[in-house]
């Protein structure tokens, strides 16, 4: 018999933050956003995902750089 709830269930929204824990977690959700492909949009995306996991909206270049290389990544620069 299923017994009626007394109060509505309480939901919030889904954050894959809440769920990088790990370095391997980070390359998994690094190289599931390279596979999909939606460009340069989603990958930053990824990455604000990745910086809010590390507990802030900011990191110094140098853990952002540690960080790619983490996960098998590396970070150059042209001139435009």
């Amino acid at each position: 018999m299923i017994m009626p709830l007394s109060a509505p269930l309480k939901t919030r929204e889904f954050d894959v933050a809440n769920y990088i824990e790990t370095p391997a977690d980070v390359a998994a959700y690094l190289k599931l956003a390279v596979a999909e492909g939606e460009g340069p949009g989603e990958l930053a995306r990824t990455l604000g995902d990745i910086l809010r996991s590390k507990g802030g909206q900011r990191l110094s270049l140098g853990a952002f750089v540690g960080l790619l290389h983490e996960v098998g990544l590396e970070m150059r620069a042209s001139a435009v």
